[in-house]
């Protein structure tokens, strides 16, 4: 939350500053410089045109100076000295450094596969055989023989590979689906699942391959093109397992009901609104964010991209969480390689296949930094043979030297001196100068990439603004109950309450389910959630019943409607038969603190930033060169 935060504050009023020589003063506060570039960098950042006019500049000015105060503020309070800070900013410095400690052209080939693999969405199944992580070299063995084993029988025609799955896999879900995992794309399964999938041939079964749960097989079923992705509305009914069968049968018929609602031609986004249990997309008609293939149920998935055209609407459709009419609203193919680099370039940063560009990167930086090293001597460790020598060089790059003492000390530091093979000593030997090579690097980053140093000076500033705004403005504002009190005080005439009841409001479709309602609420006999269970019995749609308090000036069948107190006769409404039961009016009066906190809060926070602004501007001593400033016109 707090990165979103920090972004967005400083992609508002953020400074990227890379001084050129020569360039002119923008302006000074107590006495610091900030040069035009400085300004300039950030300003065309956040506008879209390409030219721009005296009043942008000076409305932008504004903004910029607030920043530069806030800062300013942070920075004499010394909270870039801090502990908190500096952890924080090395968190973010390492997200940072992360896209210049790859391999691009390396880089380049995996997004090309992972393209294709966008483009294309295999079907395959799996048997799964588990090993642990640390597994000894004997249980690693046998699971191997064993799958070993079963793709024998599966090929030598014994059991089909759904029997197999069944019967052998340690997948739990294979007992359901039979080791079938339906359609994916790139990115769905850990990579080395993925490629075993990929790089078969349909019909073909893999060679088993070990991924951090196990053992696998893969039989690849089948390769289609990819579907793209698809926005949808639904409106569900939600059906849970613990239910009777005839509740759950009750729970179909009202999503079939629903659905002949539509048919009918009635609006779905007002019948999602009404009717559908998934109340985050209710409250917005139903719609949904943007779905692409495998991450919905394959049920709900397969009813989606089945309808043909925008507007389109299934019959009700079953998942494991219950019924739902799906409406296609807009459909996009997979974009152009140009259109999705970036977005997979981001993904393959943070997925397991970076690792690959990681080797090639220090391939690289050892011909950089000229890497010289005496691998020979790692023999001298073996059992426990430590040369722990200050003299002998081990390895070299870039004029700094490590000798056998330093190594020795990282196989200390990382627990790695018992009865150690060559092999893993190698092991630990190329861990450590890739390390070494990776921290040399990232001391030279701010040099060699203007771009990098700029970003980073970015995220430094943003950090700053956001502790030394959460300390004078955010916090405060909810730490200080008493301030808060007297702020509500002074301006409570600003939050009014409208007229409002509290009662009951019944509607139906049918003018006689809302007579009948009205007939037993007269009589008084039973209570009103009766009332509706009881007309509701043949159709969940016959009548809704709304209990609390309302704002009448909100509420459909409130506003321009003058209902008395007590029980009132069924009106026309729309399309719909009310009636309402009235027990009290609430006249208009100021909400109590507690009743508009968060919007009382919120102003009092403006209201402490725009006093601690005053307090800066009269502190810190800001001087604008406007000459240096309307000389900006054009990117």
């Amino acid at each position: 939350m707090k990165f979103s935060i920090i972004t967005l504050l400083v992609s508002l009023i953020t400074l990227t500053s890379i001084a050129q020589n020569n360039d002119p003063v923008l302006m000074t506060i107590n006495g610091e410089n900030v040069t035009k570039s400085e300004f300039e960098q950030i300003f065309w950042k956040n506008k879209k045109e390409n030219t721009t006019s005296k009043a942008e500049l000076d409305d932008y000015m504004v903004l910029f100076k607030k920043f530069k105060l806030k800062v300013a503020a942070a920075e004499e309070m010394g909270i870039d000295t801090t502990a908190k800070f500096k952890t924080e900013l090395a968190g973010y410095k390492a997200q940072l450094e992360r896209p210049y400690l790859v391999d691009t052209t390396l880089n380049e080939a995996l997004i090309k596969e992972a393209y294709y693999r966008t483009q294309n969405e295999v079907k395959a199944s799996h048997i799964l055989i588990k090993v642990k992580k640390g597994a000894s070299p004997a249980d690693t063995l046998k699971a191997y023989n064993k799958i070993l084993k079963i793709r024998k029988q599966v090929l030598d025609k014994k059991m089909s590979f759904k029997e197999a799955a069944q019967k052998y896999s340690e997948d739990p879900s294979a007992k359901q689906n039979s080791g079938n995992l339906g359609y994916f794309s790139a990115f769905r399964m850990v990579y080395p699942f993925e490629n075993a999938a990929y790089n078969n041939k349909v019909g073909q079964i893999s060679m088993p391959f070990r991924t951090q749960f196990g053992y696998h097989i893969v039989s690849t079923d089948d390769l289609r093109k990819g579907r793209g992705k698809i926005k949808v509305a639904h409106i569900m009914i939600r059906v849970k397992e613990d239910l009777s069968e005839v509740e759950k049968e009750n729970l179909k018929k009202k999503a079939e009901e629903i659905y002949q609602k539509v048919k009918n031609g009635e609006d779905f986004e007002l019948l999602a609104k009404e009717y559908s249990e998934d109340r985050n997309s209710a409250r917005k008609g139903g719609e949904l964010a943007w779905i692409n293939t495998g991450e919905t149920f394959t049920e709900f998935d397969d009813a989606a991209f089945g309808l043909e055209k925008n507007g389109d609407i299934s019959a009700p459709v079953k998942t494991p969480v219950g019924w739902h009419i799906i409406k296609r609203i807009d459909y996009k193919p997979v974009g152009t390689l140009n259109e999705m680099r970036s977005e997979l370039k981001h993904k393959i940063q943070r997925d397991v296949r970076s690792q690959k560009t990681r080797v090639q990167f220090i391939n690289n930086l050892k011909k950089e930094y000229g890497f010289i090293e005496n691998k020979s001597l790692l023999t001298n460790f073996l059992n426990k043979e430590y040369k722990a020598d200050k003299e002998t060089q081990l390895f070299s790059f870039a004029n700094k030297t490590y000798s056998m003492y330093d190594f020795t000390m990282y196989l200390v530091k990382a627990k790695k001196t018992d009865n150690l093979t060559l092999s893993e000593i190698e092991e630990v030997y190329d861990r450590y100068t890739s390390n070494e090579l990776i921290e040399f690097e990232k001391t030279q980053l701010n040099r060699k990439y203007p771009a990098f140093k700029a970003l980073l000076k970015e995220y430094r500033d943003g950090i700053l603004l956001f502790d030394i705004t959460d300390k004078k403005v955010w916090s405060k504002a909810v730490k200080d109950t008493s301030g808060l009190k007297a702020f509500y005080e002074n301006n409570k005439q600003n939050y009014v309450w409208p007229n409002r009841i509290e009662g009951k409001i019944f509607s139906a479709s049918s003018k006689k389910i809302a007579k009948k309602a009205y007939k037993l609420a007269k009589k008084g006999k039973i209570a009103n959630d009766s009332i509706a269970n009881y007309l509701n019995a043949d159709s969940q749609l016959n009548i809704k019943l709304e209990t609390g308090v309302f704002v009448v000036s909100e509420h459909e069948y409130l506003k321009n409607n003058d209902w008395k107190t007590g029980l009132n006769k069924v009106k026309s409404i729309g399309n719909k038969y009310v009636f309402v039961i009235k027990d009290k009016d609430l006249p208009s009066a100021p909400k109590q603190l507690d009743e508009a906190k968060g919007l009382i809060t919120a102003a009092y926070q403006e209201y402490l930033e725009k006093e601690w602004l005053k307090q800066l501007e009269g502190k810190f001593k800001i001087e604008v060169n406007k000459d240096v400033l309307y000389s900006i016109t054009k990117k």
